[in-house]
């Protein structure tokens, strides 16, 4: 007996994988847009998790900026617009879905995981 998938069995899991994933581009995009002129936003990620359904980093330039935009309110507007557009796009309720939110800053990875984003979100 093997263990081996069938075709129909990768076919599933990546329908599966792209479900998960649906419109998290949208909101990226969206995001970025709405706030790199409000303030010191440097990326942001957002994707599906086991753990919690969603995991959205938000990276700031510099690691300063972390509690300024926390004092200024900017990362409580981010988390609401976040809700807002999982809900818009009908990834579900606020109060239905479960997003966890990491902060960090661009100098953070660039000294911890030289600069490479794809360490720093494993």
């Amino acid at each position: 007996m093997t263990n081996i998938p069938t075709d129909d069995e990768f076919e599933q899991a990546s329908r599966m994988m792209e479900e998960r994933s649906r419109n998290l581009d949208e909101i990226r995009d969206l995001l970025k847009q709405h706030f790199s002129k409000k303030c010191p936003l440097y990326e942001f990620y957002i994707l599906p998790q086991r753990d919690v359904n969603f995991r959205a980093y938000v990276f700031f330039e510099k690691d300063s900026d972390i509690d300024k935009c926390k004092s200024d309110g900017i990362v409580q507007e981010i988390e609401n617009y976040i809700f807002n557009e999982l809900e818009r796009l009908g990834r579900g309720r606020r109060e239905e879905i479960t997003v966890a939110f990491e902060l960090d800053s661009n100098e953070s990875v660039e000294a911890n995981y030289e600069g490479d984003y794809f360490l720093r979100m494993r």
